[in-house]
């Protein structure tokens, strides 16, 4: 993942974590306007989660101990969706979404906006109707969100 001087041109470093702070990560995201999703399947309806999705090389964990040290895994139906939940908080900050599982679906509430400044990005609000997730992905621009470029 690029940072700093060589982050590409109309991109910004983002930092994301858990409720305590032992679950955490960075990513390279639009620095003007992120596109976040509000899905309505069941385990995303019952958490009331908003993703952002990003191509795997855009994150990097940022933690003092291995991921698998401070996270329970969660997979269920046809676990393609790998959810990591902090052992101490219990909050999942990023997951790997059955929709791009070449990619990560950070948690938009546990991404640091403040840090911004005045130079928070635009949030581009669209909803995945996962009730109906096949018809859906067929149809919607989330597929496409976890590829470069």
């Amino acid at each position: 993942m690029a940072s700093g001087a060589n982050l590409p041109i109309g991109k910004a470093e983002y930092t994301c974590r858990c409720h305590c702070g032992r679950v955490r990560g960075k990513f390279i995201a639009d620095k003007d306007k992120l596109i976040v999703w509000r899905c309505n399947c069941s385990d995303c309806f019952m958490r009331g989660n908003v993703h952002l999705v990003i191509p795997e090389g855009d994150f990097q964990l940022d933690m003092d101990e291995p991921l698998d040290d401070a996270t329970t895994l969660y997979l269920w139906g046809t676990k393609t969706a790998r959810r990591e939940f902090c052992k101490t908080c219990g909050i999942l900050p990023w997951y790997r979404p059955k929709s791009n599982p070449d990619g990560y679906g950070i948690t938009y509430m546990c991404i640091d906006l403040e840090s911004k400044g005045d130079a928070k990005p635009e949030i581009d609000i669209r909803d995945f109707d996962g009730r109906n997730w096949e018809e859906c992905f067929k149809t919607s621009a989330i597929k496409h969100q976890s590829k470069k470029g």
